[in-house]
């Protein structure tokens, strides 16, 4: 299992922090947002990193170097960023020199992983969250990949793509708004068959936000019989995208334990 890291974007909406500090480099409790994703990941057991960055690279590159706790990690340059299916057609052309899914079982075999898992780089956990979990499940018979999920009140699930599971967990559909009080939400952590992921990505159409969305690759894998759950960890995450939140992950992370 492998993972792929995104870190590419401007962070314009947590402006002004991001004035002086690419969105990854802000710091958390001493540490910056993209390092502490990364030990968390790291810390599920990958065997290897791949970041996609863009904006201001060379200081995310210069800042995290060529691997965390012994993981080796490669950097995939996404100079326009056009959507997260975009980043993981970066992270294999660019980070893997793969521009062919097919190619991934057999002249790039050594390098390139069978599963893969996508991480937001603006996730934050606590020391009691870990994505473990995920990969057993993915590992599990019958199961093609995982969602990590929260549980959110109805106007959050409103503005995201909202899961819709079976009993056991299985993910059926993702719908954009929920006539429900609260629902689940895809948290910005999953895992792939890699070949398929990336597929599915290139394969995916511009939506009308101009970009190419990994929710709409999930959605045709979902279409194509490939069967996700729904996995809820224990502990505790946030996405930073506003400062808001960046003050909210400070508040939880900082205060005297």
């Amino acid at each position: 299992m492998h993972a792929l890291v995104f870190a590419a974007g401007r962070g314009t909406r947590l402006r002004p922090y991001t004035d002086a500090t690419p969105k990854p480099l802000l710091e958390i409790g001493g540490n910056p947002l993209l390092e502490r994703t990364l030990n968390t990941v790291v810390d599920a057991g990958v065997e290897a990193i791949v970041i996609v960055v863009g904006y201001r690279a060379d200081e995310i590159t210069d800042a995290i170097g060529t691997a965390v706790d012994d993981v080796p990690v490669r950097y995939a340059v996404q100079n326009d960023q056009q959507g997260l299916a975009h980043a993981v057609c970066t992270a294999f052309e660019d980070g893997y020199g793969v521009t062919d899914p097919t190619a991934l079982s057999d002249t790039h075999r050594d390098v390139v992983p069978d599963d893969v898992v996508t991480v937001n780089g603006d996730n934050v956990f606590d020391s009691d969250c870990t994505l473990s979990r995920l990969i057993d499940r993915h590992h599990e018979p019958d199961v093609d990949g995982t969602l990590l999920l929260d549980r959110v009140a109805r106007n959050e699930a409103e503005t995201a793509a909202r899961c819709v599971l079976d009993n056991d967990g299985t993910v059926r559909s993702l719908e954009s708004t929920t006539d429900a009080e609260s629902g689940v939400i895809a948290a910005g952590v999953q895992t792939h068959d890699a070949r398929a992921l990336f597929r599915a990505c290139q394969t995916v159409e511009r939506s009308d936000t101009g970009e190419y969305e990994l929710t709409d690759a999930l959605e045709s894998l979902l279409a194509g019989g490939r069967r996700y759950v729904g996995v809820e960890l224990e502990g505790w995450h946030l996405n930073i995208n506003t400062p808001a939140d960046l003050d909210r992950a400070r508040n939880v992370l900082e205060r005297p334990q």
